[in-house]
């Protein structure tokens, strides 16, 4: 409750800045200084303890997460294209406007990098770590405290998206499994890394590259421009790929892909350990160091 309350005093002076790119950068820097705040100050830990470490290895899965949203996203374009549900209408540069195009897009980039690190902190990184520890006790194991964790923040994520534009109810349950989704890579290397770079790549590719809807809000100067035609079982209609089947698709293709990496690198998949030692058997367990069970 604590960090729910600075995390609401953190954002507040957000509301004077005028400039939208600003804005989303501020409101970054805001939920991330109540994390740390909130990680140092009242948990006494490090910030990996919430999947946050500067450095090489966790900038590489970052890139890692982004390069696999991307090829999720591209394969559902093209899914939608080849299947004629999506008519190309037209590039960035064509459209007449005051702003430049790649100005356009470097704003939805910034707005999509912005909010894939903010909502990753908010509904993954410091909730997953403190919920699941709050939720081992008397016969609860730390992996039954660790799945309601996911359960409750994923949920919590797909409700937040209920009141976008468009929403319904199969875009608030698509949501929910991208909540899923978005933890895995968190719970099997207790870093935020893949989860950023996921979120980020998934968003900006969706919106600023292919020109679909994100979550219901439509992109005006995607690099590409189209018209959806398709049903809206597959495509999600005006909500976008999200609350569609072919979203269902991608999700479920990112998943087998962050199976596959982690397989690769560590030769197992399993939670990491830093989920299954209680707070109380001392704080040096959540040193970020990349161990596995």
């Amino acid at each position: 409750m604590l960090y729910v309350i600075l995390t609401i005093i953190c954002v507040i002076p957000i509301s004077l800045i005028a400039q939208p790119a600003l804005k989303y950068i501020a409101t970054a820097i805001a939920f991330f200084i109540a994390a740390y705040l909130a990680t140092r100050g009242l948990d006494n830990r490090k910030l990996s303890g919430i999947g946050l470490s500067w450095n090489r290895t966790w900038f590489k899965e970052f890139i890692i997460g982004a390069l696999i949203a991307f090829i999720a996203q591209t394969l559902i374009f093209l899914i939608e294209w080849q299947s004629g549900w999506l008519e190309i209408k037209g590039f960035g540069w064509n459209r007449v406007g005051e702003e430049f195009w790649i100005l356009s897009i470097g704003f939805v980039f910034i707005q999509m990098l912005s909010v894939g690190f903010f909502e990753e902190i908010l509904f993954r990184g410091y909730p997953i770590r403190n919920l699941a520890e709050g939720f081992t006790f008397g016969k609860l194991s730390p992996q039954v405290g660790l799945l309601i964790a996911v359960i409750l923040t994923s949920s919590l994520f797909g409700i937040a998206h209920a009141t976008n534009p468009e929403a319904n109810l199969v875009s608030t349950l698509n949501i929910i499994l991208a909540g899923f989704m978005l933890a895995l890579p968190f719970v099997l290397t207790g870093s935020l890394a893949l989860s950023v770079g996921i979120h980020f790549s998934w968003n900006f590719v969706m919106g600023g590259i292919y020109g679909l809807p994100v979550s219901g809000v439509g992109v005006r100067r995607s690099l590409i421009q189209v018209h959806e035609v398709g049903p809206d079982i597959f495509t999600g209609g005006k909500f976008g790929p999200e609350a569609g089947l072919t979203g269902i698709f991608g999700m479920l293709l990112i998943t087998f892909l962050i199976y596959a990496y982690h397989k690769k690198k560590y030769g197992k998949v399993g939670v990491h350990s830093s989920f299954l030692k209680n707070y109380l058997d001392g704080r040096e367990s959540f040193s970020g160091k990349d161990e596995l069970v």
